[in-house]
This record gives structure tokens, C-alpha cells and sequence, in this order.
């Protein structure tokens, strides 16, 4: 049975959202960094008012995602299912990783993706308002 419509709009329209946010604190970082800097990739941490609450909504708690990614792997200690879920705009994504392993454990983590004129970057949530981020010229 086929996602309806209305449902996949709403998460997307979540993810424009965050991206705004996400899109212009990148672009205010990276407005007076050397070119040359960014071949080997700079990290710096982003946090913002409101934040929090968009990532959790737009990210997190976003149920509507396409699988982009499956695999089976094994390992010594039993086999582990690992699959990359991704909610995507244009020049903004979000993924979610999740592996499961044999012995029923499952690990489940998140990324946030901006591209913005050749530089591609990453982010992470660090803790309560806190994200990371890692930008390298693709």
C-alpha cells in the first residue's frame, strides 16, 4: 500500500524547515573561512534557540523515511542487519542508521546533510541544543 501523499508533504515540510535554520548558521560560519580550509574539511558546533525541537520533529521522530541502503554482514559474533533510511530535499537530507544485530541489539543514529555551492556538510546532534558539524568541498 502506497504512503499517502499528505503524509510524505508533511514530513518534508519539516525537513524545508530545518534546513532553513541549518542552511543560513552553516552559511554564517563558512562566510569568512579560507577556501583552502576547506579542502581538508573544518568542524565546528552549531546551536540555535529552537533547534532541538525542529531536529527531534524533522529527523528523529520523522516516521516517513525511504530506504536508501540494506545490507547483511557477518561478523564473529553473529550476523548484522544495517539499513540507511533518508528523508530528501534538493540540496538538504536526512538519514537514520539503523543495525541490528544477531543477539537482538539495535543501534539507531542520525545525520543531517546541507549542500551549499560545492561544500558538503554534515551534522550531528553533540547533546540538548548542541550539533556538530564537519564542512569539506565536495
Amino acid at each position: 500500500m502506497p504512503i499517502d501523499e499528505t503524509y510524505r508533504q508533511t514530513s518534508l515540510d519539516r525537513l524545508r524547515e530545518l534546513c532553513g535554520v541549518l542552511r543560513a548558521k552553516v552559511e554564517e560560519y563558512l562566510e569568512g573561512m579560507d577556501p583552502e580550509d576547506l579542502e581538508f574539511g573544518v568542524s565546528f558546533e552549531v546551536s540555535e534557540d529552537g533547534l532541538e525541537g525542529l531536529w527531534r520533529s524533522a529527523v528523529e521522530e520523522n516516521n516517513y523515511m525511504e530506504v536508501v541502503y540494506t545490507e547483511i554482514m557477518e561478523h564473529h559474533d553473529g550476523a548484522y542487519l544495517k539499513a540507511t533510511f533518508r528523508n530528501a530535499l534538493e540540496d538538504c537530507w536526512a538519514e537514520r542508521y539503523v543495525s541490528v544485530r544477531s543477539s537482538g541489539r539495535v543501534e539507531v543514529s542520525y545525520a543531517f546533510f546541507v549542500r551549499l555551492e560545492g561544500v558538503r556538510v554534515r551534522i550531528e546532534r553533540k547533546g540538548e541544543g548542541l550539533f556538530g558539524a564537519f564542512a569539506k568541498v565536495e
